[in-house]
Order: structure tokens, then C-alpha cells, then sequence
């Protein structure tokens, strides 16, 4: 299976725009998440099932809170909390049309 981690920055940089659809015209704020962001756009773009793109949706979630953990002050990290929650009810709800239904891609496809 491809991971991001297997990826060059070249294909990153392809592959991932930071939060917000590729292409799309509501471009949120990135705030502290855009490695997670960009974590989230692989995962739609390599595709698969609906139970992976649940998958993907609820690791961008998590790796978001992740990111918020490392914040200093309870007001910053409740803030940030409701920001990376709305994130991931706009990605359930209208990420459908991004996510890449089908048979994983792998790295030949990369390539």
C-alpha cells in the first residue's frame, strides 16, 4: 500500500494543495493544520472504498486534534478544537465528490 511518507516533495507537491478542495473555490484557513491537510489530500487521491475514505476522513480528524495538543492555552486549544471539528463535518459532507473512488493507486501509478 502507498503511504505519504513514500512520496518525493515533487509528488507532494502535485498530489496535495493544503486544506481546502484542489481546484475548489472556498479556501478555508489552514491555522495549524496544513500537514494534516495535506495528509488528507493523499488519502483522497489514492482512493478506494467508502469505508476509506471514512478511514481517511476520521485520521485527518485525529491528526488534527494531534496538532492542537501541541498549543499552549485552554482558549487557543478550544479554538482551534471547533475549527478542526468543522473541518471534518465539511470533508464528510461534501468531500464525496474529491474522493477517488476505485482500486488504491500505487506507486506505479505515481510514477
Amino acid at each position: 500500500m502507498l503511504h505519504y511518507r513514500d512520496l518525493t516533495p515533487k509528488q507532494k507537491k502535485r498530489i496535495c494543495n493544503g486544506c481546502g478542495a484542489k481546484g475548489g473555490f472556498v479556501n478555508p484557513p489552514e491555522f495549524l493544520f496544513h500537514a494534516s491537510c495535506n495528509q488528507h489530500d493523499f488519502c483522497y487521491w489514492r482512493g478506494g472504498t467508502e469505508e476509506d475514505r471514512k478511514t481517511a476522513d476520521k485520521t485527518f480528524y485525529k491528526y488534527m486534534t494531534l496538532d492542537i495538543m501541541n498549543e499552549d492555552g485552554r482558549f487557543k486549544r478550544m479554538y482551534y478544537s471547533a475549527w478542526a471539528y468543522t473541518y471534518y463535518k465539511a470533508v464528510r459532507i461534501f468531500g464525496k465528490k474529491y474522493f477517488n473512488y476505485g482500486k488504491q493507486k500505487t506507486m506505479k501509478e505515481l510514477i
